[in-house]
């Protein structure tokens, strides 16, 4: 086999050399779509929607909004760059926790990573309105872990979560942007010392 580009290298070394059962298990449950990304923003809805009242629900409505959009973005771009998964070009190589198959059994194309756009973009959306350094801090670390985890379980290249999330950190920027220019009450920064209950 060919010498290993970087890309390639920094695959292997993520996907085998820091292999073991906590991470399988944490990243696995990370990258997990109905298992965390869906509870994970419905909570977030939910407790912005009880504690900023109608705001609140107005906010968690655009977070839907620019997941759906970022989401449709991402499959997009997907289908007209054709950029190979690890599962397509690297199968024999890589490994895959809880499963012996490294084949890809769907999408076959992994540029760019839908799970780093949709983080990165609602993460970076929401640090906008919210800028907290606990909750810029939390939010990117979150985004950068689910990231991550699609390397470790071989799903995508280090560039493909590289480029979804500059485009995700684009979008939501763009995005809030646009909010914040056709609605500018919606600034819950201004809240220095915002309810503990919807009112």
């Amino acid at each position: 086999m060919d010498k290993l580009n970087f890309n390639e290298s920094l695959l292997v070394w993520i996907n085998q050399d820091l292999s073991n059962p906590l991470f399988d298990v944490f990243f696995t449950w990370l990258s997990m779509k109905a298992g965390f990304s869906l509870p994970l923003i419905l909570l977030i809805i939910l407790y912005i929607g009880k504690r900023y009242g109608k705001q609140g629900w107005i906010f968690g409505g655009l977070i839907i909004i620019l997941t759906i959009f970022t989401d449709l973005i991402g499959n997009t771009l997907k289908d007209l760059f054709q950029h190979a998964r690890p599962c397509l070009e690297m199968y024999d190589l890589i490994r895959a926790p809880f499963s012996e198959n490294t084949q890809c059994e769907t999408s076959t194309s992994g540029m760019p990573s839908n799970h780093a756009m949709n983080f990165f973009s609602v993460f970076t959306f929401i640090s906008f309105f919210f800028p907290y350094r606990k909750v810029i801090i939390s939010s990117f670390g979150i985004a950068a872990l689910v990231a991550i985890s699609r390397v470790y379980l071989g799903d995508h290249f280090p560039s493909q979560i590289l480029v979804g999330s500059a485009i995700g950190m684009a979008l939501g920027l763009g995005f809030a942007g646009l909010i914040h220019k056709w609605q500018p009450s919606l600034r819950f920064y201004e809240n220095k010392n915002p309810p503990t209950s919807s009112s």
